[in-house]
């Protein structure tokens, strides 16, 4: 089904600027427009209720999410010379440009510009989820979810927060060591 008013009108997106409203109401908005079985799926991807059975869209999508993390902690793992095996999860199919796309982003040097790549990269993959299909398919209204948990996420980062955040790890790892006792 082609949902031409609602892809229509969906606002422009863009990593750093404010979102135009929360995911939690983009689904509630879309679920007057989409059929209450792309809703769960909306949900399911982007609010992660799951519910036990996967649809391919779905199932797609957590596939590339799978991919690119099992590339990050095979780069991890060689670069701090860890077993990494452990942390690998099976996933279906194979997209050689997700490992390029997590090699080129893993040699970034600031960690924020590290993940800046990685999200560059999710927002491609779910464009590439409405890849030949209609314009205005349900892909795309996901896609479009898809990159406003990712404006979302970002808008949500300040260096104030994250520092708070860093202080009370430090804190509490600090703790941990004063009250171990030695042997």
């Amino acid at each position: 089904m082609a949902y031409y008013s609602l892809v229509a009108s969906l606002p422009y997106l863009k990593i750093g600027d404010e979102p135009p409203f929360s995911t939690e109401a983009y689904v509630d908005q879309c679920g007057q427009w989409v059929s209450e079985h792309e809703k769960r799926i909306l949900e399911h991807i982007l609010l992660n209720m799951h519910e036990g059975h996967e649809c391919p869209v779905c199932k797609k999508w957590f596939d590339i999410e799978t991919q690119l993390r099992n590339a990050l902690a095979r780069l991890r793992g060689h670069k701090l010379g860890v077993d990494f095996k452990e942390f690998l999860q099976p996933h279906d199919g194979f997209i050689g440009e997700i490992e390029q796309l997590a090699a080129d982003a893993f040699n970034r040097p600031d960690p924020v510009e590290i993940e800046e790549a990685l999200d560059r990269a999710r927002w491609q993959m779910a464009e590439d989820l409405a890849d030949g299909k209609e314009p205005f398919c349900f892909e795309k209204v996901l896609a479009y979810g898809i990159q406003l948990k990712i404006v979302e996420r970002w808008n949500r980062m300040d260096v104030h927060t994250g520092k708070e955040k860093l202080e009370a790890v430090i804190t509490a790892n600090t703790e941990k060591e004063e009250t171990a006792t030695p042997e």
